[in-house]
Formats: C-alpha cells, structure tokens, sequence
C-alpha cells in the first residue's frame, strides 16, 4: 500500500464529472438528517433516530484517524461481499475496474499524503457513493473517535435534489475547487447527471431542462469557469 498525496488522474476524472451533482445531493441530505443521534444496524440496512428508520443502508467503508488510511467494507475482514450492505458496493468496484480507477478497486489506501486525509476519505465517499444514485452519505465516528464510519443511504424518504438555476452557480464554484484539473468536464457533468440538454461553445456551456430554468457558464482562455448566470423559469 503505497501513500497517496494526491488522488489519481482516473478518479479526478470520475469524480470531477460527478462533483456538483454530487455536493448538492449531499447539502439536501444534511439538511434533512440535521444533528440527531443516529444509529446503524447493517444487517438490517436502516439507520434510525430523530424519530425515523431510513432504509437502503449500503456500508462503504472506514477511515482510520491513526493510520490515515481508507478501508473498504468489503475488504474488512469481519464483512464480505455477500453481506447484504455490502453486496451492492460490487457496482463501484465494478465500475473501477471497467474504468482503471485504483481508488474503487484498492482495499485499502493510504490518504496520510493529502493536505486533509479525512476529508480526502469523505469527499472519495461522496464521489463513489454518487455511482449508487440514492440520497447521498452519512458518516458517524467509531472506536472512540479514532476512526469514522460511512454508509451510503438510498431511501425514498429522503430528499432528491434537482437541477436548481438558483444554487447551480455557487455548486460549480465549488466543485471546481475541489477538483480543479478539467473546469468543463465538472460543467458537462452537472447538466449531465439531472440529465439536462445543453449546448457548449468555445466561450461557455448553456442549458437546463424544458421549463426548469437555465443557466450559463462562461470559460475564460485557459478553459477556466469564469462566470455563471442563471435564469430562473
């Protein structure tokens, strides 16, 4: 297991495509689990408290705040495939191996590299978990605080959210941040993921659903976002 001070060039491609879509899901479902106590039973895949059960609990993995590393559930020698909040984290393993992504396929990794190893596990989480569809990830600390938990959660209680004009500008902004390496492939993928029309040029990428608002990002020379406007319908 080597240390990874970055993530590789295959994985900033994936997510990068999946990034704003992804943090969008993700502020929605924050917001409605809010800071109540929650608890975990994954045998019977339901996280409960705040007076809910939520089903469609898929375990996906552990990071430890000792070693800096990131262990897979299914390469955790106390659960395996069959297990059923397991089982479906074939698809993003699956998926890794199509596409040549070590961070899907490797058991574990080591992360201690990165400027924020916990949050390189989170936001590796919030990608991965994106391949699942569903409502995004919770995460709660474990072994006394030396390490964290996260499951993916996919249950239609929970909000979905949508191609938005109003909160688009602020995600792009930020998921270019985060992953800065292909500022249109992050665009493209915005429009893509709530599977909006648009239309691109050399100066920007326009679009949105019929009768759902528009909204359009200007690049500079550098291919750089550089500016976004929306249109509310």
């Amino acid at each position: 297991m080597s240390r990874q001070t970055s993530y590789s060039p295959a994985f900033e491609a994936f997510a990068a495509e999946r990034s704003a879509a992804a943090i969008q899901q993700q502020e929605a479902l924050n917001g409605f689990l809010g800071s109540e106590h929650r608890s975990a039973d994954l045998d019977a895949r339901t996280l409960r408290g705040g007076g809910l059960t939520i089903g469609g609990v898929t375990s996906l993995g552990s990071f430890s705040h000792l070693s800096q590393t990131w262990l897979w559930t299914w390469a955790n020698q106390n659960f395996d495939w069959e297990h059923p909040a397991v089982a479906p984290v074939r698809a993003i393993h699956e998926h890794g191996l199509r596409h040549d992504i070590p961070e899907l396929t490797a058991g574990h990794l080591d992360l201690a590299g990165f400027p924020d190893p916990h949050q390189a596990a989170t936001t590796m989480a919030i990608a991965a978990g994106h391949l699942l569809g569903g409502n995004g990830i919770w995460s709660c600390a474990i072994n006394e605080g030396k390490g964290a938990a996260y499951v993916h959660l996919d249950d239609p209680q929970l909000p979905a959210a949508g191609f938005d004009p109003d909160s688009a500008p602020r995600l792009l902004m930020t998921a270019v941040q985060v992953f800065p390496g292909d500022h249109r492939r992050v665009v493209r993928g915005y429009f893509e993921r709530h599977d909006a029309p648009y239309e691109e040029t050399t100066e920007r990428i326009a679009g949105g659903p019929q009768g759902g608002g528009r909204i359009s990002v200007g690049f500079d020379t550098d291919g750089r976002l550089d500016r976004v406007s929306a249109e509310v319908a």
